[in-house]
């Protein structure tokens, strides 16, 4: 038996209480729609809405990867021998994905293709075709999502520096 969304969603510790301390302070806009973002998950995957979950749960991906990009400014300029900017006009989540892929997959993980198909089905179009390919991409999309940004928020807490977290 396929766990459910809420199932999953349950085991996810960083999707219900999430740290965002790696969020630079200059976004910290960011972070209030990241946990907005993160309520709506939860009642999505309560409520077992694969489609809003998958692409609920690929904006959170984007949202997040952005912030922690924007937080690591100067050591990709420093790998890039060029001053690093993402314009979120004109960058989506390919491209971050693709940045966080090449310079920081080797201290976390590769980011898999499924977090950007998994935003994709926001065009019916692009839907359309995955179900052509897969008939269950929204259900696989969203059952994979949820942990994968779990884990990603978990590791980017980890990884960050506390600024306002007392010892626990």
């Amino acid at each position: 038996m396929t766990d459910t969304l809420w199932s999953i969603y349950e085991r996810c510790p960083r999707l219900q209480e999430p740290l965002l301390d790696f969020i630079p302070d200059e976004l910290l806009q960011f972070r209030e729609l990241i946990r907005r973002d993160l309520r709506e998950l939860g009642a999505a995957a309560s409520a077992q809405l694969e489609k809003t979950v998958a692409v609920l749960a690929g904006s959170v991906v984007e949202a997040v990867l952005y912030c922690f990009l924007q937080s690591q400014k100067e050591y990709l300029s420093a790998q890039i021998n060029k001053e690093f900017s993402v314009d979120p006009r004109r960058q989506g989540l390919p491209e971050l994905v693709g940045v966080f892929n090449r310079f920081f997959a080797h201290r976390f993980f590769k980011i898999p293709d499924i977090a950007i198909t998994s935003r994709d089905l926001i065009h019916a179009s692009r839907e359309a075709l995955e179900l052509s390919r897969e008939p269950d991409v929204r259900g696989r999309a969203a059952r994979e999502m949820l942990p994968l940004l779990d884990t990603l928020l978990s590791r980017f807490a980890e990884f960050a520096e506390p600024r306002t977290r007392t010892s626990e």
